[in-house]
């Protein structure tokens, strides 16, 4: 039995690396939570994940402001869109472009005819955090001058 998936899958950054890995084509979307041209992405993602329930799967990762996950998948906006097939990252866009320019993607993705003009969107600087929270003190030097 084989499960098709008609609705993005939310998914933790834990899991990323099982489901990119399964072979099949993915559309991976890192977005953090209050973050408009992520929210507006929604219904569009909805979408795409019906038209495409056997052939792609959709997953939305919204953990993306974890400093390990920003520094791993080289994330510097969200929303960020990476297209992988087997195994491997196959484009990647940056923002919210519409769905005109997802679906030329993921036709790209499948077929790898026609590729796609270079799309970006509306979107938000990251800021990832690594550890707790920023310190208010100036860092500390690590070799003292004349030592």
């Amino acid at each position: 039995m084989r499960a098709a998936f008609d609705a993005p899958i939310q998914a933790s950054a834990s899991l990323l690396d099982r489901i990119i890995g399964c072979g099949h084509p993915v559309l991976v979307v890192f977005e953090t939570p209050g973050c408009a041209p992520c929210e507006s992405l929604g219904p569009t993602l909805e979408k795409l994940a019906r038209e495409f329930q056997d052939r792609v799967l959709v997953v939305r990762v919204t953990d993306s402001a974890e400093g390990w996950l920003a520094a791993r998948y080289h994330l510097a906006y969200v929303p960020t869109l990476v297209f992988c097939r087997g195994a491997a990252e196959h484009s990647r866009i940056k923002g919210n472009p519409g769905a005109l320019a997802i679906r030329a993607h993921l036709e790209f993705l499948l077929t790898g005819e026609h590729p796609p003009d270079h799309a970006e969107g509306p979107r938000h600087t990251l800021t990832a955090r690594f550890g707790g929270p920023p310190r208010d003190a100036a860092p500390r030097a690590l070799l003292l001058a004349g030592s």
